[in-house]
């Protein structure tokens, strides 16, 4: 009987993948995969559509806000949450609440079934020079303000108020 010696040649390298090409596949799908949730939102169209809508619903309680000049005009314009919708209240300089009608909506108020409010959000409001505000009565962030909805963030900026 013969015993056979197992030799390693350079002729006939060892068949498979070196571990930095796995590390490399596994960085580019990983990539992919980030790219991909951050276009969708992980929500889906609908649930990207309605993340818009409140968006530009906030943009325009701060544009209506900024719009005020005279001490008879509303003091505060904003969105106030109320379960899964929410609705634009005004705060006039007197105090008193009322409520209006976003553009595009039929109702007071936005039913946003898609929108799961993750955070204790209740209200957000902008002053005359566009400045975000919190809560009821409103006061001042001590940080951005960030109204998490499902997989996403919509954030209004502490001292400028923009909304990325």
């Amino acid at each position: 009987m013969r015993l056979q010696v197992f030799k390693f040649s350079h002729r006939h390298p060892c068949r498979g993948f070196a571990l930095p090409q796995l590390v490399i596949v596994l960085f580019v799908g990983a990539l992919l995969a980030a790219v991909f949730f951050s276009r969708t939102g992980g929500g889906g169209p609908e649930h990207n559509a309605q993340v818009a809508d409140l968006k530009t619903h906030l943009r325009y309680a701060q544009a209506r806000a900024m719009e005020a000049q005279g001490p008879e005009d509303p003091r505060f314009w904003g969105i106030r949450r109320n379960g899964g919708s929410y609705q634009m209240v005004v705060i006039e300089a007197d105090g008193e609440q009322t409520h209006r009608i976003l553009p595009g909506e039929e109702d007071i108020t936005v039913v946003a079934e898609r929108l799961n409010f993750v955070d204790s959000f209740q209200a957000v409001y902008f002053d005359r020079q566009g400045r975000p505000y919190v809560g009821d009565p409103p006061a001042r962030p001590g940080t951005h303000v960030d109204v998490t909805v499902g997989y996403r963030a919509v954030k209004v900026i502490r001292n400028t108020g923009i909304i990325p």
